[in-house]
């Protein structure tokens, strides 16, 4: 009885903690209106332009642009990429200007938070071509102590053979257990799962337990995606072993795929592959 007395007011200490953390996040970080997560900036002037026949697509989660050689590592990336998904994009400095400027290209942004500058973050998706849809999930968990929701934004684009292309960017929750990983992914995969096109889903899916890696492998192969593997020296961010960065596919065919580990504008290394689409 005594010890079942301890373990209840541990349990309640604990629990009053995190709803004080989770309180005092709320005055730090705010949420945006649901109204107010999408924002999308575009330069392109064909307006009936389409994805071509082979595209190069990059991913990367960008550690909010603190490194001092992303502007250049962004810029050389854009110049050979028909699509880029970031992560942890942030509006401040190099990275407000470059998204919210951006040459010859749509930048979709979906956001996550605000912090106490007023800058806000999440995950964008750029594109060469103007996209057809755009939605923003926001994961119905959030992290603990800092009571932030994680994103995914699902857009399409057309494709020169007259089908329509579904892009998933996805950040997914990090300091949680399987359930809510589980549920933040499989909302996403549910989402799109019965669209007949081509989809790319990919990001930074932050499996750092194998539990969550083999729970994401065993969701996405039953659905008929491939998960793309990469030539040459694979350097992606690892925790415990475990790679945080995937790049799945459906209904594509992959031409080629490296991590870029030249890199050094994040703690992580971008993804690039080339796809065909097939007729």
């Amino acid at each position: 009885m005594k010890k079942l007395s301890i373990f209840m007011i541990l349990t309640t200490f604990i629990n009053i903690n995190v709803h004080a953390g989770n309180n005092l996040a709320n005055l730090i970080f705010k949420v945006p209106a649901k109204s107010q997560i999408l924002e999308t900036n575009s330069s392109i002037k064909c307006q009936d332009c389409t994805i071509p026949e082979r595209f190069t697509i990059s991913v990367w989660n960008m550690y909010k642009g603190s490194e001092p050689s992303w502007p250049r590592e962004y810029q050389s990336m854009d110049a050979q990429s028909d699509l880029i998904l970031g992560q942890e994009f942030l509006l401040s400095g190099d990275m407000k200007t470059e998204l919210e400027n951006p040459v010859n290209s749509e930048v979709v942004m979906a956001t996550s938070f605000i912090n106490t500058k007023k800058e806000a973050t999440g995950v964008f998706t750029s594109s060469k071509v103007s996209s057809i849809s755009k939605k923003a999930y926001r994961s119905q968990s959030r992290e603990p102590l800092a009571n932030t929701p994680k994103m995914g934004l699902v857009t399409s684009y057309p494709l020169s053979n007259g089908k329509v292309l579904t892009v998933v960017n996805i950040h997914a929750l990090n300091f949680v257990g399987i359930i809510p990983f589980y549920n933040q992914v499989s909302e996403l995969i549910d989402e799109v799962k019965d669209l007949e096109g081509p989809i790319i889903f990919a990001g930074d899916f932050n499996t750092n337990t194998p539990s969550k890696t083999i729970s994401m492998n065993l969701l996405f192969k039953a659905q008929g995606f491939k998960k793309t593997e990469f030539s040459g020296n694979d350097d992606r961010l690892t925790f415990l072993g475990q790679k945080l960065d995937h790049f799945w596919y459906r209904g594509l065919q992959l031409l080629e795929a490296r991590v870029l580990n030249e890199n050094e504008g994040s703690d992580h290394k971008p993804m690039q592959a080339t796809f065909e689409v097939s007729y």
